[in-house]
């Protein structure tokens, strides 16, 4: 059996994981020949670990696997809306190894926003089609408490992934993580041309919501391990400061065990 048909098979252990994507490991079985590099998406390398029978490598997709069906369910969407709504096929026919977690770090923020006492969660479309118009959407709808929210997800990826150019945090000042988070969080609002002021305006007229939310999963490994909860809503107090149209500010880090919001969405 080839290292590709094994790869295949194995997805094939998790029904659901293996819905959503086998044309993506299909796509990057294809595309990339040499086995140490296929080793680079997350994917295959745990679908490899799990082969030769890494009890924690199985432990981590099954997890995965209960995970999506349970986004799934609090969204009540059929598995192939599902896989529609989060773009699992063309969203991730890319060489880009990180692109994985960008894409499925939305329906695992399902279960944050479930957890965190929002309901009637919706995940929007793309785009908003109206009177002849196409307009950028907004990642999320949902209630709190009473209350409406157009909530937009960004992704902060890990250090690997820093661009030239891009502020970050200065080492040599003590507490640069809370500055390294701030300002990536900085670069994700003010990034093309403010795109995500235009998405939450966009879904709070379309929808009729009372307030929008701005969420940032941050995936650098240096802030999730030094940083708290307190840490986290410092940074997002001065994120409100400076950009107050935007009602709530959101994050969590890598490992998820912090999920903070600021202001509190507790009334």
């Amino acid at each position: 059996m080839t290292i590709s048909n094994g790869l295949i098979n194995k997805l094939k252990s998790y029904p659901f994981l293996n819905y959503c994507f086998e044309e993506y490991l299909r796509y990057v079985l294809s595309s990339i020949n040499n086995e140490s590099n296929l080793m680079r998406y997350d994917l295959i390398f745990y679908l490899h670990e799990s082969m030769f029978g890494d009890g924690d490598a199985e432990k981590k997709l099954q997890l995965l696997e209960d995970r999506f069906n349970a986004s799934k369910d609090i969204l009540k969407l059929s598995g192939a809306a599902f896989k529609s709504r989060f773009n699992f096929s063309n969203g991730l026919l890319t060489d880009d190894p990180d692109k994985f977690h960008d894409i499925i770090a939305e329906p695992l923020f399902v279960l944050d926003l479930n957890n965190n006492g929002f309901n009637d969660i919706e995940k929007l479309p793309m785009f908003i089609k109206c009177n002849g118009m196409t307009k950028k959407n907004a990642d999320f709808k949902a209630e709190h408490h009473g209350v409406f929210y157009a909530i937009e997800m960004k992704t902060i990826r890990t250090e690997s992934w820093a661009e030239e150019g891009k502020l970050l945090g200065d080492s040599k000042k003590a507490a640069w993580w809370k500055e390294m988070v701030f300002n990536n969080c900085k670069t994700k609002i003010e990034d093309k041309n403010g795109k995500l002021f235009e998405q939450l305006k966009n879904a709070c007229d379309y929808y009729n919501c009372d307030k929008k939310i701005a969420f940032f999963y941050t995936r650098r490994l240096g802030p999730s391990t030094l940083m708290g909860d307190g840490d986290y809503v410092e940074v997002l107090k001065r994120l409100h400061k400076e950009y107050s149209e935007i009602d709530h500010y959101g994050s969590k880090n890598y490992f998820a065990d912090v999920v903070v919001f600021y202001p509190s969405l507790v009334n």
